[in-house]
């Protein structure tokens, strides 16, 4: 990211003094920013005519910049506003490119008033009517994945560049959770999904994560369920599986409801997609085994709790080659302080079958607790061939996961 300076303001491009009075006319840069500057909504409809005129990465970029600009000069004036952020949220729910929206918002953010302008930007993006009614649910979660991406920003600033915006960039994310979490009633997957990974990210780290556990009571359960749905399904298992590994550390440093309905979902998907729930516990495993000690701690400590109570459970309907696969992902955690103690503890469990006790005793008293569960006979696969393993895909950024696997809908897993 740029830094940021208060006194270096972009200068203002001059349109056309010839220009359209209309977005269906248009045939220019100069032209579209005309419009702008004269107030005119852009539809739904009057995207296809800008993409034509506007149709390549760099113009898109420069004529949210120059909206940017405008929005910023105009914070006295509210309608002018309106009809300038509804027309940008059109863009953004259209275009196909984040670079677009992050280029909108990091210009803002160089505007000599950027808070002013930033705290009317998240109050009329989230509050305002907007005029198109047929597709007034899809702009509404750009608005919110909109004002997530501001504060990601905002936070980001104030790790690497702390004095950038001082109290007045506190201020800023506070006013933002506060309008995100009036809107967490939604029933929207695209909204649900967005404030997930947003407060989660925000309240990383944090002993008190008053709007993560707040969100995750609403819609927890019912959010988890579509992510787990999706996983194993192969159109969307690639895009589910990236989302899941890097916001369930959020859930695992969440409070003891958090917790209860992570472990419910995972105990049904355990014994309904065995072999499928098998891989998930391998790609978390890895995902957290790879984290940077310091920040992962609670999250392989409250890990490795919910790993104990699946081994409980496909120990009491003896199914061995989960329990293997459950035992190599804690085995994984081994140089963990609290690891032998867990392993002493389930060993002693007299509700846990036998077979499983015994090999947890030779595991709590073995430095290579690979062999030992690699010489257990009775835990090993009886299938052969080619392993099974979750769909590849080129690494996403949140914003597009959160629209792909939002506006996917919620069917059995195939």
């Amino acid at each position: 990211m740029s830094i940021l300076n208060e006194d270096k303001v972009p200068m203002l491009e001059t349109a056309s003094q010839e220009s359209t009075s209309s977005w269906r006319g248009l045939a220019s840069l100069d032209e579209a920013k005309h419009l702008v500057d004269v107030g005119a909504l852009l539809t739904w409809k009057d995207y296809k005519q800008l993409r034509k005129v506007v149709n390549t990465e760099a113009d898109l970029k420069d004529f949210v910049a120059y909206c940017a600009i405008r929005l910023a000069e105009r914070v006295e004036s509210r309608l002018p506003e309106e009809i300038l952020i509804e027309s940008l949220l059109v863009i953004f729910a259209n275009a196909q490119d984040e670079d677009v929206l992050v280029g909108f918002l990091q210009e803002l953010l160089m505007q000599s008033n950027r808070m002013q302008a930033c705290h009317i930007l998240v109050e009329l993006a989230i509050t305002a009517e907007v005029s198109d009614a047929e597709h007034s649910e899809e702009i509404f979660s750009t608005a919110v994945a909109l004002i997530c991406e501001l504060g990601h920003i905002v936070r980001l600033i104030q790790i690497q560049q702390p004095t950038e915006l001082g109290v007045s960039g506190q201020k800023l994310l506070e006013h933002i959770s506060t309008y995100l979490l009036s809107v967490s009633n939604s029933n929207d997957n695209c909204i649900r999904l967005s404030l997930l990974h947003y407060f989660g990210s925000l309240e990383r780290g944090r002993t008190h994560k008053a709007g993560f556990n707040r969100i995750m009571g609403r819609f927890g359960h019912t959010v988890l369920e579509h992510l787990f749905t999706l996983l194993f399904n192969k159109k969307t298992e690639a895009v589910a599986l990236q989302f899941l590994l890097e916001n369930i550390p959020f859930i695992l440093e969440a409070d003891d409801h958090a917790q209860t309905i992570l472990q419910e979902t995972w105990k049904h998907y355990l014994l309904k997609k065995p072999e499928r729930f098998a891989l998930f516990i391998q790609a978390l495993t890895q995902y957290l085994a790879q984290m940077p000690d310091e920040a992962a701690r609670v999250c392989r400590k409250t890990y490795l709790q919910h790993l104990a109570l699946l081994l409980k459970k496909v120990a009491e309907v003896d199914h061995k080659e989960l329990g293997r696969e459950i035992l190599n992902a804690i085995a994984s955690f081994h140089r963990e302080p609290y690891f032998n103690d867990l392993i002493k503890i389930l060993s002693r469990d007299s509700t846990i079958r036998e077979s499983f006790r015994s090999l947890l005793k030779k595991m709590a008293d073995s430095r290579d607790m690979n062999s030992v569960l690699g010489e257990a006979d009775s835990f090993k696969s009886s299938k052969r061939g080619r392993k099974p393993s979750f769909a590849k895909a080129d690494k996403t950024r949140v914003i597009y996961q959160v629209k792909f696997l939002g506006q996917q809908p919620t069917a059995k897993a195939s």
